[in-house]
């Protein structure tokens, strides 16, 4: 009788350690990628804007039509690397992603030009839990912008708005 016991212990404390609604990923330990959303403001020429001082990035303001929507700017790589991956972020907007499937964003240059950026995402499950939306569509002044990495890099949202 004790023997059943202690295999019944032994068996239920087994079964309980095991996770097998992630497909065995162990829940601790994932570390996904999440989608990140990066625009560069650029006149007819391609050159952009920031760089060349034409904006100020401390002049730039931000609303959504979803709460608390934010941007971080991204300076020049302080390392003068030149490497392409690295630099190709250099002077953008990184813009907050909410969890929605339609969102709008107005930003605000130096305090006069409004833009109207409307974004299209789609929902992507990952494994514990763990869901995000990933913008799929950008229109801006009736047209469709698409993403520079569309072929490269399906998380990360690159887009030139040309102003």
């Amino acid at each position: 009788m004790k023997k059943l016991l202690t295999l019944l212990l032994i068996s239920t404390l087994l079964t309980s350690c095991s996770n097998d609604d992630d497909n065995g990923i162990d829940c601790l330990l994932f570390d996904p990628l999440f989608p990140e959303l990066y625009i560069r403001l650029v006149d007819e020429t391609g050159a952009n804007l920031i760089e060349n001082g034409t904006i100020d990035p401390e002049n730039i303001t931000v609303e959504g039509d979803f709460p608390n929507p934010n941007f971080i700017y991204i300076p020049p790589n302080e390392f003068g690397e030149t490497d392409a991956d690295v630099t190709k972020y250099d002077n953008t907007l990184s813009l907050f992603i909410p969890r929605e499937s339609k969102f709008e964003y107005t930003i605000t240059l130096n305090g006069s030009t409004s833009i109207l950026l409307e974004f299209d995402a789609r929902l992507e499950e990952l494994p514990c839990g763990i869901s995000y939306f990933v913008p799929v569509e950008l229109t801006y002044d009736t047209q469709n912008v698409e993403s520079e990495n569309a072929e490269t890099n399906e998380l990360i949202f690159l887009a030139e708005i040309e102003i």
